[in-house]
């Protein structure tokens, strides 16, 4: 009979997580490639930002995260990478494409709708009262946020109803 053998320091410290050092690694090309790209704006200073000064801190966050995450990964201990879920990426993704392309045409609420709706059929546990609510809360919050407080010119209603 064999007897276990607790891992030692060595054994534990060769152990990598996939998972998290290949979402690591991608964070960090992410946040790369937004940081290239933001080069083109003004940053500005904290107390006068520039259009450049968020998207720079977002992705300045975001490979913080990814470092932080390849870090943990590499002694994290082993785990397997799993197949991608592709049918829950393009809804997402298409979700929000169809987020972006329909904002100015048919308004803040009913693309907040849309998304909230195609992009609960990513997700096999959620509920038609959970996407509901979901959508609801989202639809007031935006409202708040960017109609109330910030007084953006996005119609909120479908122009064609004629209440902006």
């Amino acid at each position: 009979m064999q007897e276990a053998v607790a891992p030692t320091a060595q054994t534990r410290r060769t152990q990598i997580n996939a998972k998290d050092v290949i979402t690591g690694i991608l964070m960090i090309m992410i946040a790369g490639l937004g940081l290239y790209f933001n080069q083109d704006y003004e940053i500005g200073t904290a107390s006068r930002m520039g259009p450049g000064y968020m998207p720079m801190l977002v992705f300045c966050l975001l490979a913080l995260f990814g470092i932080g995450t390849l870090v943990i990964g590499l002694f994290n201990g082993p785990a397997q990478l799993e197949r991608w879920a592709w049918r829950e990426l393009g809804l997402i993704l298409a979700s929000l494409t169809v987020f972006a392309a329909l904002l100015e045409h048919v308004g803040l609420a009913t693309s907040v709708l849309l998304l909230v709706a195609i992009s609960s059929f990513a997700d096999k546990t959620q509920t038609v009262r959970g996407a509901a609510g979901l959508a609801a809360g989202l639809v007031a919050l935006c409202w708040v946020v960017f109609v109330y407080l910030l007084n953006l010119g996005l119609p909120f209603l479908p122009p064609v109803l004629g209440f902006n």
